[in-house]
């Protein structure tokens, strides 16, 4: 699964990522997070406990791309991509700057999507929600043509320590920029929509939400992918069972060509081994759908 991250300068991505993923290598209901990749765990971590002593890292300056595993009772049961884009690639044209066309190129292929959104920003700076409108612009166009794919998209609403949020007019400087996307996402069946508020400083909040939010709906499009899968491979084994006949395995024998009952025992073979890569997704997924019961859905 890919996973895009995105969002404007300073909106709080590489903090998140860092206390993110400290957060679920603590682990969460039984849920975990792991990469191969030790330096970039030691990165991880240490940034994760440098912004807990109150020191915030620098704003990534290019894309970044970490291979994660989702992992469940310590068993590896599902591997992701999670890419970080740097906020001035979105303010560039997709002709001038390469990082700029490697974003647009990532976000149309994307599996998920976590767009960042800075509320401090929202609620002192009247050009910001022309800021986000650019934002959504961007997310809309590398979703708009999708029509099955199951796509999670999570609205990460950073810096929330630092606003009311439930003060008068709340709703609509906080919410409302958004609205356009909520609207166009509530439309469809296969993209999910969540709403979070985050907070990735000394005090985290909810910052092991949006991941579990994505890995949720990633999971359970896998499920469907090898659900449908096993139904075709069960069907055709079935297919091939009635004509399978004492004389179709010997004319194919004799003519060196397969026989239904080999066609049969193939595809029984194959949905199988479908089955033992869906089972073990059942159970995190379970888990998942219980964690996530209380986040604002649309």
């Amino acid at each position: 699964m890919n996973i895009v991250m995105l969002g404007h300068s300073a909106a709080g991505k590489t903090s998140y990522l860092s206390l993110m993923y400290a957060a679920m290598c603590d682990g969460v209901e039984g849920l975990t997070l792991g990469t191969a990749d030790p330096a970039a765990h030691r990165s991880l971590v240490n940034g994760a406990g440098a912004i807990l002593r109150g020191s915030y890292p620098r704003a990534s300056d290019r894309r970044q791309a970490y291979e994660f595993v989702l992992r469940h009772q310590g068993a590896d049961v599902f591997p992701f991509r999670w890419t970080d884009h740097r906020g001035g690639a979105l303010t560039e044209l997709r002709s001038a700057s390469a990082q700029a066309r490697q974003l647009h190129e990532d976000l149309v292929a994307a599996q998920g999507i976590v767009l960042f959104v800075d509320a401090l920003h929202l609620a002192t700076d009247p050009e910001a929600p022309e800021a986000v409108r650019r934002l959504i612009v961007r997310v809309h166009q590398a979703v708009d043509a999708r029509e099955e794919t199951l796509t999670p998209l999570v609205i990460a609403l950073t810096k929330t320590d630092l606003v009311d949020l439930g003060a008068p007019g709340g709703e609509e400087r906080f919410v409302g920029p958004f609205l356009p996307l909520i609207e166009a996402v509530a439309g469809t069946r296969h993209i999910q929509g969540a709403f979070i508020p985050l907070v990735c400083g000394p005090e985290p909040e909810n910052v092991v939400l949006p991941v579990l939010w994505t890995l949720r709906f990633g999971i359970l499009g896998r499920a469907m992918e090898l659900s449908a899968s096993i139904e075709r491979l069960v069907a055709s084994a079935q297919y091939a069972d009635a004509r399978d006949t004492v004389w179709d395995r010997i004319g194919s024998w004799w003519t060196d060509q397969p026989s239904w009952a080999s066609m049969r025992d193939r595809a029984r073979a194959e949905a199988a081994g479908e089955l033992a890569r869906l089972q073990p997704l059942v159970a995190p997924a379970d888990r998942l759908a219980e964690l996530l019961e209380d986040v604002l859905a649309f």
